[in-house]
């Protein structure tokens, strides 16, 4: 990053530069927003650590975008179709906007919406020692549907997971419910056999390791506690920790709310399951990070939180996969050559489907719903609005899937402006992994800002 971008001293002078420097070059502007927010590298702000999740959008990003008046005003209302947890949710009602979000995985907003409620702690504090003094009462349990339950827990564990579980199910529904639900989510891969380094569940095997090693004695010493871990004690302890950060958004501006409207960025409705339609023109400003090309497995990474939560009793695992762009898993029946529309993508897709009919499917899929999604986005923005994009590039069959670019190329053709492109390097990877030959990682994140016209 250039350090002259250090010296502007509001996020709106900094904005007018980033305009003024892109119509002169069209060349993409490298910037550290860790180094242009230092203050927030390792602060547990507000609600954001309320849950773990892979792959969360980088605070100091929405947190330049959102407090910051060259793109939207107080009182706006913002958009993220594919909110995940709720950063740019939480980020907005932080600067003062509403905020509306959809996505695909329930975990996701179950947590979204906690993230962003007030709650007294009073409540939550007294309502925590009546739940866990009951959860130890109860001698009858139902267990979930949790895939391979036995394989990733020690028994004397399901049994602690499934009392609390009861306990929780037991209060009053609402948001006080879903707090401990939530809290209850984040314990659950904290008292398993999977790896906590790793996004997907993967079993922690002591056969992995050289027996001299320091990692051999970490990991048996982590597999011992795990057979005798009093799972209360570990509940009680998040839920503390979330009570005190729960505590921080009360003093949030009553007068700003945030929603979550759908299950799906492709059709942004009113309320989730409902048929009425967000208004076409009804949002000031869309800010999301959609989901890479086949590269992050959001369902997955989540499915013991799913089984334990009873997610999975009305969908499988399955169900809910397909509903998420970006996903890799596919019937062999549905693998055909995809023609998108997009000159520079449906090039690269014709030479991939000779090299790996499958990949080139899940890609060329991804590319055409995004684009009904980005359609939709673009509906129901304002004219004058701002559409921010994150994203990232990858590699398929050791071809660069230029991501930005298509998708920037699809945006154009709909009548937006490009303002400008950032590209700033990621440090944490999250589930973006390498994980065979034909896929790669994903080394930096564009941010892509257009500007819709007056219809």
């Amino acid at each position: 990053m250039d350090k002259e971008l250090l010296k502007y001293e509001s996020n709106e002078e900094l904005s007018e530069y980033f305009v003024r420097e892109y119509s002169k070059t069209s060349t993409p502007i490298a910037i550290s927003f860790r180094d242009l927010f230092p203050e927030m590298n390792r602060s547990d702000r507000y609600t954001h650590l309320i849950h773990s999740y892979p792959a969360k959008l980088l605070v100091h990003i929405p947190y330049f975008f959102l407090n910051n008046s060259f793109f939207s005003q107080k009182g706006d209302t913002i958009l993220d179709p594919f909110c995940g947890t709720g950063t740019v949710l939480l980020e907005a009602n932080l600067a003062g906007r509403n905020a509306i979000g959809a996505d695909a995985n329930p975990l996701a907003r179950l947590i979204a919406s906690v993230k962003t409620k007030k709650l007294e702690d009073s409540v939550l504090v007294e309502t925590l020692s009546t739940l866990i003094h009951r959860a130890k009462l109860f001698r009858k349990v139902e267990y979930p549907n949790v895939v391979n339950r036995d394989f990733w827990f020690p028994l004397n564990t399901q049994f602690q997971l499934a009392k609390i579980r009861r306990a929780i199910s037991e209060l009053p529904n609402g948001e006080y419910k879903d707090f401990f639900a939530v809290c209850f989510s984040n314990c659950i891969k904290k008292v398993s056999y999977a790896d906590p380094r790793i996004a997907v569940p993967v079993k922690l095997k002591l056969d992995r390791f050289d027996k001299r090693g320091e990692q051999y004695q970490k990991i048996r010493k982590r597999l011992i506690e795990l057979e005798s871990i009093n799972v209360f004690d570990k509940f009680n302890a998040i839920c503390a920790e979330n009570i005190i950060r729960i505590k921080k958004i009360n003093s949030l501006s009553s007068d700003v709310f945030s929603k979550i409207v759908s299950d799906n960025a492709q059709i942004l409705t009113t309320v989730i399951g409902g048929k009425e339609m967000l208004q076409d023109g009804s949002v000031d400003m869309v800010l999301t990070s959609p989901p890479y090309a086949g590269a992050q497995k959001y369902i997955r990474s989540s499915s013991l939180n799913l089984g334990w939560l009873g997610f999975t009793e009305l969908e499988d695992l399955r169900n809910l996969d397909s509903k998420s762009i970006g996903r890799e898993n596919y019937c062999l029946t549905d693998v055909k050559d995809v023609k998108t529309g997009i000159d520079s993508a449906d090039k690269l897709l014709s030479n991939l489907f000779l090299l790996n009919k499958k990949r080139a499917y899940i890609v060329g899929n991804y590319l055409q719903e995004m684009k009904i999604a980005l359609n939709e986005s673009i509906r129901v923005l304002k004219a004058n609005g701002y559409f921010i994009i994150v994203i990232g590039n990858n590699k398929v069959c050791n071809n660069e899937f230029n991501t930005q670019a298509y998708l920037t190329e699809y945006v154009e053709a709909q009548g937006l402006k490009l303002q400008f492109k950032l590209i700033d390097d990621i440090k944490s990877y999250g589930l973006m992994t390498k994980r065979n030959k034909t896929a790669d990682i994903i080394s930096r994140e564009w941010i892509l800002v257009f500007k819709k016209n007056e219809c």
